[in-house]
């Protein structure tokens, strides 16, 4: 253990053993984990996040619903969407969701099921399980937790196409609307 002379250190991690967060939330519930933003942010967001397990949803809603007013925090059930205006490095790779583009993949057994292929550019066949994993981090930051777990059931990567539009592939960027505009579609058909 490395050893400083500033004595705010030593409390500081000995603060942390006893006050972990994470262990608390645990004993709630295995499946959650949290996230802070930074604290240049007022007011600081303590967000309560099942990692996409959708069957844990109701517990993390309950627990925010029941959070005290504490001045300066701000509680947050799931990853709230953040739109894909970000690059992310996974495993020392530089993905950037600008660049990528999806295809809508229906099922026609399941009509409110969606598949998306998502094309990367450059993307080799040996990366493919790595990339795969990236682009469920990019499709939770950027749809948020509840929408990439609730409105897509299935996920796959791929090179992408040399002409995306004209392969039918849409921009990353749109995914949103794309959602949006195919759940409108439904409901309209169903009534």
């Amino acid at each position: 253990m490395m050893t400083t002379e500033n004595p705010q250190i030593a409390l500081f991690w000995q603060w942390f053993a006893n006050h972990e967060p994470d262990d608390q939330l645990k004993k709630v519930d295995g499946r959650l984990w949290f996230e802070m933003s930074s604290h240049e942010t007022a007011p600081r967001e303590f967000v309560v996040t099942a990692e996409g397990k959708i069957e844990a949803f109701p517990v993390v809603s309950a627990l925010v619903d029941a959070a005290p007013a504490i001045e300066g925090w701000e509680f947050v059930a799931l990853k709230p969407p953040m739109g894909f205006d970000f690059t992310t490095t996974y495993e020392g790779v530089r993905f950037d969701p600008g660049q990528m583009w999806f295809l809508p993949l229906d099922s026609k057994s399941r009509i409110n099921y969606l598949g998306l292929r998502v094309g990367i550019e450059g993307l080799r066949q040996e990366d493919e399980s790595m990339a795969h994993t990236a682009v469920l981090v990019i499709l939770d930051t950027g749809l948020g937790e509840r929408s990439a777990a609730l409105d897509i059931q299935y996920t796959e990567v791929t090179e992408l196409p040399p002409d995306p539009p004209l392969a039918g592939y849409i921009e990353l960027t749109e995914l949103a609307d794309y959602i949006s505009w195919r759940k409108s579609k439904r409901a309209t058909l169903q009534n």
